[in-house]
């Protein structure tokens, strides 16, 4: 519910003390809309009940409706002020912690695999226990260029390192390479994984929306919201 529904929803007195405001706020640099302070209400409900008609007189009704949606629209106003309040220091606090994290290596959900110096790190989670686990590494086109068995494996994190070649022992150029994860259970249904992508962070963008990332070799920003390890 916000105020301007609540100023303009049966109550024109409301309303005219909702513009009345918002002039009053221009003139006056505070920065304040609408309801414009509790001075400004009583002087119009003073000036009403001055210039109201003896012959039908503002019900006690009428007053006490008004008085309490003047309380309610400065309640909402108030709790609106805290919670931006708020979401700032949340995100100045996050923003501290993302900074912390330069130079050190995270781990994020993708499946992005960066190639340099002959070596690439990664991690998958195991649903469940698996008792065959093979790395498919790809190129961007989705081609399979090596296979790195993993043997059997128990549920939760795992990680692999791969040594930049192919499958007959080629080199491959440095670059980034995509994986996925076959995993199959002792009965021989698939075991499902979620891939994470490592890097490191060189450096955060703090944002409307929280701070954002940039990890080595990995395309594009990183939610700092999205880091699952810390190394």
């Amino acid at each position: 519910m916000s105020i301007n529904q609540l100023a303009s929803a049966t109550n024109p007195f409301y309303a005219s003390l909702q513009s009345t405001g918002s002039a009053s706020s221009g003139s006056a640099s505070s920065g304040a809309s609408g309801l414009a302070s509790a001075s400004t209400f009583y002087n119009l409900l003073v000036t009403q009940l001055t210039n109201q008609d003896p012959l039908n007189p503002l019900s006690n009704q009428d007053l006490s409706a008004q008085l309490a949606q003047f309380s309610v629209a400065n309640g909402v106003q108030a709790i609106q002020s805290s919670l931006t309040n708020l979401m700032s220091q949340i995100n100045q606090n996050q923003g501290l912690q993302a900074a912390s994290l330069i130079g050190k290596a995270v781990t994020t959900a993708g499946n992005q695999l960066r190639l340099a110096n002959g070596s690439a790190t990664a991690a998958y989670d195991l649903a469940s226990a698996a008792t065959s686990v093979n790395v498919l590494v790809q190129n961007m086109a989705g081609q399979t260029l090596a296979v790195l068995p993993q043997g059997p494996q128990s549920a939760g994190l795992q990680s692999f390192t791969w040594n930049g070649q192919d499958n007959r022992g080629n080199p491959l150029p440095a670059g980034n390479y995509v994986f996925s994860v076959q995993a199959t259970a002792a009965n021989g249904q698939p075991v499902s994984s979620t891939n994470f992508m490592s890097g490191v962070v060189q450096g955060v963008t703090l944002g409307a929306s929280g701070p954002t990332l940039q990890l080595s070799g990995v395309d594009g920003s990183v939610p700092f919201s999205a880091v699952q390890n810390i190394f």
